[in-house]
């Protein structure tokens, strides 16, 4: 049994179990993740083998799933049994919490509607339910004011059940409204006809709690465009906490983890992007603009704290040596928004946009980062034929290639490549993860096993070739740390070991030889893997 203070891989230290357990959601950490300076962080342990199955079938693609209001997923790692899911920690108030405080008007929920329905989206449109949304699951965030979209341990994907669908987290949010409006937390039923709302706001209310499929939204992008013809007074732009609120719920605010502010989902249209990225940066690249302190005078006047923030940005895009005018594309290509909202608010998520795009650039070499704007197809075919040369099937090159592309792009463009300006963080991740490959050969020989121990930086892979006598199976053991993990590749380039943590397989002689096993670090500092390989011989 697990309890505060425990220390797991080595890297994160238990702090306080703030629910469960439960055999759907299981136990819901705060822990301190000591390897990245004592930061806070939310881990889900789960313990049944239905959600562990579940949430692993989901979280990776979570991890590439990009938004300025829904919690970054970080690594997941299984111990003594138990499957760990590590996603960031943000400081909020639980609308669970608010719901208790104060009863909203039907102004605030009718902005928070218009806030939350742009997450949803981005959700759907990766094809995964949310499954629990309610005021538990969302979080006002102290630092800007917009809700959190939290992920509440019953995701899923579309059609697992006639439930799981997107209508079904529509309603739910029709009901947490009702709920805000209310005063009172609400299981469903219909809208109350003494509540004062505007009757274009009662018909979506009405739409969203009924159980009638012919009346049900389809998607929420439905939803917002039968909300734009409701007015929003501008009163209601900013849903401020009194302070004692604040206080009073101060020690109750942790019950979720949250951010590293994200970025984008190219399934919506930038409705705004352009706009505003014009607010924030000139539009040129340092080549073609005038001296710094010229180009930094705004194009319109912000406030002092806005004008800060943009002097920042401009400032780390110069040290990064990044081409201006593409950053700046790429981010309004990213903008995720609404019409409905001030220009300030949409201003604040193109900042975020931009510092996460911007922390994502960082993690390129040097040279790639400064050719960003100027990259070409032909750019990564150097490190690939160099990789075919020796050996490499091209189904792993392009394997290589895929996964590095997730670190930078999102799940919206998995297995593709993306138009510009997308494609040239495409095109940098394959340099960036043919370049960081090492290739080690093995021979296996009949019933006596061969060793090798080799350190993977973090972040980095190895590729293993391993030459199987003709007609023999083959006995695979590897032991590292629990955050490295490999996929085997038959000698066709076919994967005959799905991607999973290491551990000993048995590898059929159909699978023909040389087997490509790849072992990749996903952890924030190198380690040691061990491999041993034994060839069996079938009439033994």
């Amino acid at each position: 049994m697990r309890g505060s203070g425990t220390v797991l891989v080595e890297r994160y230290r238990l702090e306080e179990r703030l629910s469960g357990p439960d055999s759907v959601q299981g136990s819901l950490w705060r822990a301190i993740d000591v390897m990245a300076g004592d930061l806070p962080v939310a881990m889900r342990q789960l313990e049944t083998p239905a959600a562990q199955q579940r949430l692993l079938g989901v979280w990776p693609q979570l991890q590439t799933l990009l938004h300025p209001q829904l919690p970054r997923c970080g690594e997941f790692f299984e111990l003594d049994g138990a499957l760990w899911l590590v996603r960031d920690w943000q400081d909020g108030i639980a609308y669970e919490v608010l719901l208790r405080q104060k009863r909203f008007s039907a102004d605030e929920v009718l902005l928070l509607l218009r806030q939350v329905l742009p997450v949803l989206s981005v959700l759907h449109g990766s094809g995964l339910v949310h499954g629990d949304l309610n005021p538990r699951h969302l979080l006002r965030r102290s630092s800007d004011g917009l809700p959190v979209l939290l992920e509440g341990g019953r995701l899923q994907r579309y059609g697992v059940t006639p439930i799981d669908a997107p209508w079904s987290d529509l309603h739910d949010l029709g009901v947490t409204a009702l709920g805000l409006l209310s005063g009172t937390a609400h299981h469903g039923g219909g809208l109350p006809e003494h509540l004062e709302v505007d009757s274009g706001f009662r018909q979506v209310l009405e739409r969203l709690l009924s159980a009638a499929p012919e009346r049900r939204f389809d998607e929420a992008a439905e939803v917002l465009r039968a909300l734009e013809s409701v007015v929003l007074p501008a009163s209601t732009t900013e849903l401020a906490v009194p302070a004692r609120t604040r206080r009073a719920s101060a020690r109750e605010q942790g019950a979720e983890g949250l951010l590293w502010p994200v970025v984008i989902a190219l399934g919506l249209s930038a409705l705004a992007g352009s706009a505003i990225g014009w607010f924030l940066l000139p539009r040129s690249s340092p080549a073609d603009t005038a001296p710094d302190h010229a180009a930094q005078q705004p194009a319109v006047s912000l406030p002092p704290e806005e004008l800060d923030q943009r002097q920042q940005l401009f400032t780390r895009l110069r040290a990064l040596q990044v081409d201006r005018g593409w950053f700046i594309n790429l981010v309004d290509a990213s903008q995720l928004s609404s019409e409905s909202l001030e220009d300030a608010r949409l201003r604040r998520v193109w900042t975020q946009l931009a510092e996460e795009w911007l922390a994502r650039i960082e993690q390129l070499p040097p040279a790639i980062r400064a050719e960003l704007g100027r990259l070409r197809a032909g750019d990564w075919q150097q490190p690939r034929e160099a990789l075919l040369k020796q050996g490499v099937h091209p189904m792993v090159v392009e394997h290589l290639v895929s996964a590095g592309a997730q670190d930078h792009l999102p799940v919206t463009m998995r297995g593709r490549k993306p138009a510009e300006p997308f494609r040239q963080l495409w095109i940098a991740a394959a340099m960036q993860s043919l370049d960081d490959v090492e290739i080690v050969r093995l021979k296996a020989r009949p019933l006596k096993p061969t060793k090798t121990s080799l350190r993977i930086p973090a972040g980095g892979a190895r590729l293993v070739l391993v030459e199987v006598p003709a007609g023999d199976d083959l006995a695979l053991d590897i032991d590292g740390t629990p955050l490295m993990q490999m996929m085997v590749f038959g000698a066709n380039g076919m994967v005959v070991e799905q991607l999973h943590p290491l551990r000993v397989v048995r590898i059929a002689a159909a699978a023909g030889s040389p087997l490509q096993v790849l072992v990749t670090n996903e952890g924030v500092s190198s380690g040691v893997f061990t491999l041993s390989c034994r060839a069996d011989p079938l009439n033994q």
